[in-house]
């Protein structure tokens, strides 16, 4: 996926070929089990006569290189899909997005804490 900045949300479109797919190929689902990925999700799926374009939606909660692998599952099949990026931190530069990916949400960043009791200085 190339360069992104921490603590955002992305949309991700492919457009793949259907030959890695069984035949119904519109019956694919993101599977959960054993334990669901919560930073990457299958948006939708649509099939057109020789392609599928695939919208994944992909939060950076994490610094460095991340790898998230998601499993989509048909009656007859498993498909998995590893998707690698680079995660820039705060002020580490800003990342040029490839194409079929944009930013559509910045997220708080939990280390930036308005609650906090500190006064500061007088």
């Amino acid at each position: 996926l190339g360069f992104l900045q921490i603590h955002h949300v992305y949309e991700v479109s492919l457009v793949m070929g259907k030959s890695g797919f069984a035949e119904n190929v519109g019956g694919y689902e993101q599977e959960d089990e054993p334990v669901p990925n919560i930073n990457c999700r299958m948006v939708r799926m649509e099939v057109s006569e020789d392609t599928i374009e695939m919208v994944i939606k992909f939060k950076t909660v994490k610094e460095k290189l991340v790898r998230e692998k998601i499993v989509l599952k048909s009656d007859e099949d498993k498909v998995s899909l590893e998707f690698v990026a680079r995660v820039l931190g705060k002020g580490k530069g800003t990342p040029m997005l490839r194409s079929g990916i944009k930013c559509v949400e910045v997220l708080p960043d939990p280390d930036e804490t308005e609650a906090s009791d500190w006064q500061g200085f007088d």
